[in-house]
């Protein structure tokens, strides 16, 4: 199982390294804070901390260290509340292209705040809730667990009640998101004519384009690790039942969720993949870009 641990390693950094810099260009760059780069920034900050817990869960492996339940709830919960927020903030993200594309006019009037603070705000409550539970009736014998997730991070009569929550919004990302783009078709025909709004949909369409492809692999991968895991708890099969190769492919639909919206972005978007290569150069080109980004923060803040 070592080598499991490696693999997890070195995935989660290949994501780290991506997100970091979604981090970065959001703030360096003006363009991409608007209320639908928001969301991806803050979506990116959320898989940032599943992907470091995920880095923690693979030095257990190696070093073939096991912690008890209760010990377990309380190294993950920071996991469990980044997933539950970056979930919700998906659904505020498939939400806000579908007013945008639906309500173009109106779109412009709400703030970026505004659409923030939606956009986390189930995320929270959900996270609150569950976790008051598990620590109010926390009841059960502290034994020993074969792997610390969050799907096995709570009692057993609660923790079914986060997984098909979970589940639950990862399909309404996908309901939503699917109205979304449906929409944007529809509306297309409709404003041909109408220069004004054909151009706002078309602003629309390019973003949707690259968030299309980062839905379907997100929705891909999360449920099968979801179902994966889902379907251990539910049957009552603690993951050490499985074979050694099942054990180890769990993890890998988990990673690629946390880690594809960079390369996705880097692929799809313009916007985007100008502002990542700018960053790359700057690592590259030593001292002259370092002054050049250090005036354009100063300039910017100034403003």
């Amino acid at each position: 199982m070592s080598a499991t641990g490696y693999i997890l390693i070195g995935m989660a950094i290949f994501g780290l390294f991506g997100n970091v810099n979604i981090v970065v260009a959001t703030f360096r760059k003006k363009n991409l804070r608007n209320k639908c780069g928001m969301l991806i920034c803050l979506i990116a900050v959320y898989d940032t901390v599943c992907l470091l817990c995920e880095v923690v869960g693979g030095v257990r492996i190696i070093s073939g260290v096991r912690i008890d339940r209760q010990t377990c709830f309380k190294v993950n919960i920071a996991y469990f509340w980044a997933q539950m927020l970056s979930v919700s903030t998906l659904i505020g993200l498939a939400l806000d292209r579908l007013i945008a594309v639906t309500f173009p006019l109106k779109y412009v009037s709400y703030s970026t705040v505004s659409t923030v603070i939606v956009s986390t705000l189930p995320g929270v409550i959900f996270s609150v809730v569950f976790t008051a539970l598990g620590l109010i009736y926390w009841d059960e014998e502290n034994t020993t667990v074969p792997v610390c997730i969050p799907t096995v991070l709570f009692p057993h009569w609660i923790q079914v009640y986060p997984n098909w929550t979970l589940m639950f919004m990862n399909m309404l990302v996908f309901c939503v998101y699917s109205s979304a783009y449906v929409a944007l078709l529809v509306r297309k025909r409709q404003f041909l004519q109408k220069s004004h709004l054909h151009s706002s949909l078309k602003n629309h369409e390019r973003a949707m384009k690259s968030i299309t492809v980062f839905m379907v692999i997100f929705t891909i991968s999360w449920f099968v690790s979801q179902i994966e895991m889902t379907l251990t708890v539910q049957l009552n099969h603690p993951p050490n039942l499985f074979p050694p190769f099942m054990r180890g492919s769990l993890f890998v639909p988990v990673i690629v969720s946390y880690s594809q919206c960079y390369y996705v972005l880097f692929w799809r978007s313009s916007e985007y993949r100008e502002a990542f290569i700018k960053q790359l150069s700057c690592g590259r080109s030593g001292d002259g870009c370092c002054k050049t980004l250090y005036l354009q923060t100063s300039v910017s803040s100034t403003t």
